[in-house]
């Protein structure tokens, strides 16, 4: 990687990192600067604004987040899918205060100040819902109910995640585990799939 490209890269990782923990109206474009060491004209050498950096952001989201959920679902029913996933999540949490799905938290804070930006991580959780939509499918549900059930899914996936933000708890992670396992053999056992 050229140091040009290094340089973007340090950037759009220490903001990804900032707007997650501290929100993006929190996080300004001098303490992004400050932690990186890089000087105020490289910001805007690279990036037009603080929400054209967010938008880079979402896609250094979209390669961590949505590729590793991607390459979980490569051939694993819906049970080892989400034991694969929480595994990564406990491995990304541990240790640390849980700061719950960048996508959700971003999109959140942006969705009545910044449509357009917020717009962009609803994209990323449409993303996650496909995914999930296709290991249902991949696990024999029906394409009506794996369509129904992935939206019930990623509804209860986020509101998980939500709650653990709110208090810094990681323990939601192991219940949004154990009950995404148990809804979904209810839902097979309730319909006869």
């Amino acid at each position: 990687m050229k140091k040009g490209e290094e340089s973007r890269q340090r950037l759009i990782e220490c903001a990804a990192e900032l707007f997650w923990k501290n929100g993006y109206s929190s996080t300004g474009i001098s303490e992004i600067l400050k932690q990186t060491g890089l000087p105020k004209g490289s910001f805007y050498f690279y990036f037009k604004s603080k929400d054209d950096l967010a938008a880079a952001v979402t896609e250094y989201y979209q390669k961590i987040l949505l590729e590793q959920f991607q390459s979980s679902s490569q051939g694993n029913d819906w049970e080892s899918f989400i034991e694969e996933i929480f595994d990564y999540l406990f491995g990304r949490a541990t240790g640390q205060t849980f700061a719950g799905c960048p996508y959700a938290v971003m999109g959140m804070e942006t969705a009545l100040s910044k449509p357009t930006l917020a717009s962009v991580f609803m994209e990323g959780l449409k993303k996650f819902e496909q995914i999930f939509q296709k290991v249902l499918l991949y696990s024999g549900l029906p394409q009506d109910h794996a369509a129904i059930f992935s939206r019930r899914m990623l509804s209860n996936y986020q509101g998980y995640l939500l709650l653990g933000r709110i208090s810094g708890d990681i323990s939601y992670l192991k219940n949004a585990k154990k009950n995404m396992i148990e809804m979904y053999r209810e839902y097979r056992s309730y319909h006869g799939i």
